[in-house]
């Protein structure tokens, strides 16, 4: 799960540097659809675990639920922006990268 979720960051990343430095509007739909693919599979993974695991931490649901806030914010980012072919909010990509960076540390800690 820790590997699913590193490598969705480094793609998402690479997709926000994308938009924030070199201007272009919206990734292209394979690397989009890539990211979320490792995302959602992570998630999940996390769904499953927690509700098979009756010693789960509330740490780990509290991360799972903060995943799942980023992951409703990418979502509305793909259908809003994305699959119109906008450019997207850079205060909505900030916004989708803060809340999930910020529950994969609180996954690690």
């Amino acid at each position: 799960m820790f590997y699913l979720y590193a490598t969705a960051i480094i793609i998402g990343g690479f997709m926000a540097w994308q938009r924030l430095f070199r201007g272009q509007p919206y990734p292209s739909t394979g690397i989009s659809l890539l990211h979320a693919i490792f995302a959602i599979t992570g998630l999940v993974i996390m769904v499953i675990t927690s509700i098979n695991d009756n010693n789960r931490t509330t740490h780990f649901t509290n991360a799972m639920i903060v995943f799942l806030i980023a992951a409703i914010i990418g979502i509305v980012m793909f259908f809003a922006y994305h699959a119109r072919k906008k450019a997207i909010s850079t205060h909505v990509l900030i916004a989708h990268a803060v809340v999930a960076l910020i529950a994969f540390i609180w996954l690690l800690v």
